[in-house]
């Protein structure tokens, strides 16, 4: 399928080309195949736009918040408005099946947009009891100009639950999408010129990330980084940062586990566990591929597991009935591939997949099949480190008591989940997991109103709910000395 669209990059207003010219392929995941091309943009245009937030910066300050969440509601129906097309465009060019794309990413899109919207116009700062003869308080402030660099996992999600709050609480971005998939970002763009948020406040270039996202990261004019994506890259991007001591929110990967003890309702258990793993191919930084199941149910739910998980519909993600489609590239198949031959050879047992795709269609694209391994060892590569597809292994614990070390025994910190009946228990094991968000009989309920950020490697932002206000500002506290008399400050000193 080839998309005939001219898309084009957003600087200071304009859409536009690159200063260069340049263009890449995006590729189609089903059958890497072209299905469009896009603006390669160089540090030249990350430059334009630099200087084209900086000076829409003061304007967009100073606009009443009233204004800027109007400006927000405007452009959340738009994006309404071109649902049906924004859930094509997302589907071609990372691989997620339409059912997914259209009755999630793109209904939340909007629904984010409307959330952080009336939230903004709600924030405030504090005053404080410190001194009777003054008033203290703090304000809120922004930043200044953010550089935003989003995933592909969930494009247009993610690029908006950054640019959203970043924009209520006044400031002017930069924001680069996913080289391999950007164009309903891009798509975005043509929307914010329509929805009429000024010249500047929103620019949008596209390119690779080594020269492109180093090009944001590494501009003196940018005040913060809000990333999301691998660790390995926000290491990268940390160390840029470094030498000026900016300021970096960072959603890096994902280990997650789903502990399910033995008096854990076994139906809801397996159909939350098939949901969660294999929900967008398994690429989803808090889906778990780690499953402890505790020895009593063990026989019983792993069977019903890997049988429900054997019932994927898995295909081209434009048919409707397709429930998985392909990884976002091929590159992210021969990963995946990699680490199931790593487990075989480590000892693990395939229970389910395990195989290369033997249908014609599905071995031409990025297309990984469900795959569960049985694990005796959690030190197993499989356990510790993010494959980022439908691949997971199962390890039989002993008691409740073994699953938060186990859980606890790898580098990554995002989320895990408690499946028992015994919610005190259950909150019990919760206390003890170092993880940003954690569920009990339920996994991946992720909604605006709700917090997303993790521990350990899986960095320390939130998106999303009220604390997302906090990563686009700072406060400052202003003392107002109100009496007449004044103050013998050394006198002061001496008393303390």
């Amino acid at each position: 399928m080839m998309f005939s669209y001219d898309f084009k990059i957003l600087i200071d207003g304009k859409l536009t080309r690159p200063v260069r010219g340049g263009l890449m392929d995006v590729i189609n995941p089903s059958d890497n195949t072209v299905f469009t091309t896009v603006p390669r943009c160089t540090a030249e245009d990350v430059d334009l736009a630099v200087k084209a937030a900086q000076s829409a910066a003061r304007q967009w300050k100073n606009t009443y918040i009233g204004e800027r969440a109007e400006m927000l509601f405007r452009l959340a129906d738009i994006v309404r408005s071109h649902s049906e097309e924004l859930s094509a465009l997302e589907t071609a060019q990372y691989g997620g099946p339409i059912s997914k794309t259209r009755n999630f990413d793109i209904k939340f899109v909007p629904g984010e947009l409307e959330f952080i919207a009336g939230l903004g116009r709600a924030a405030t700062g504090m005053t404080i009891s410190a001194d009777p003869d003054a008033r203290v308080m703090t304000v809120r402030e922004p930043l200044g100009v953010v550089g935003l660099i989003s995933p592909w996992n969930f494009p247009l999600v993610t690029a908006v639950s950054k640019l959203a709050p970043a924009l209520i609480m006044g400031n002017t971005v930069v924001m680069k999408p996913a080289s391999c998939a950007p164009v309903t970002v891009l798509k975005l763009g043509e929307y914010i010129v329509e929805a009429g948020i000024p010249a500047g406040v929103v620019n949008i270039v596209t390119g690779p990330g080594p020269e492109v996202g180093e090009a944001i990261v590494t501009h003196p004019g940018v005040d913060k980084i809000n990333f999301t994506g691998d660790s390995s890259v926000g290491k990268r991007i940390l160390s840029l940062a470094a030498p000026r001591v900016m300021p970096i929110a960072a959603e890096l990967g994902g280990k997650n586990a789903m502990i399910v003890l033995d008096d854990a309702n076994l139906d809801a258990a397996v159909e939350g566990a098939v949901y969660a793993a294999f929900f967008n191919s398994g690429q989803n930084c808090g889906s778990p591929s780690r499953f402890y199941v505790q020895a009593g149910i063990y026989d019983e739910f792993v069977p019903r597991f890997v049988k429900a998980s054997s019932k994927i519909i898995v295909g081209d993600p434009m048919d409707k009935n397709t429930m998985m489609g392909p990884l976002a590239y091929m590159k992210c198949r021969e990963t995946a591939e990699a680490y199931i031959a790593g487990a075989k050879r480590a000892g693990c047992r395939v229970l389910l997949g395990g195989a290369p795709p033997s249908d014609p269609y599905l071995a031409r694209g990025a297309f990984v099949l469900p795959t569960i391994f049985e694990v005796y060892d959690n030190k197993t590569e499989l356990m510790q480190e993010e494959i980022f597809a439908p691949v997971v292994g199962v390890m039989k614990i002993a008691s409740p008591e073994d699953a938060p070390e186990l859980v606890n025994d790898c580098r990554y910190g995002l989320s895990a989940s408690v499946w028992t009946s015994d919610y005190r228990l259950g909150m019990l094991l919760i206390e003890r997991l170092k993880v940003g968000t954690a569920w009990i009989n339920q996994h991946l309920a992720i909604v605006p109103e709700t917090p997303w950020g993790g521990r350990k490697e899986s960095g320390w932002t939130k998106e999303n709910s009220v604390l997302v206000l906090d990563e686009y500002c700072y406060h400052k506290h202003i003392w107002i000395h109100m009496s007449e008399t004044p103050r013998t400050f050394w006198e002061e000193r001496i008393k303390l």
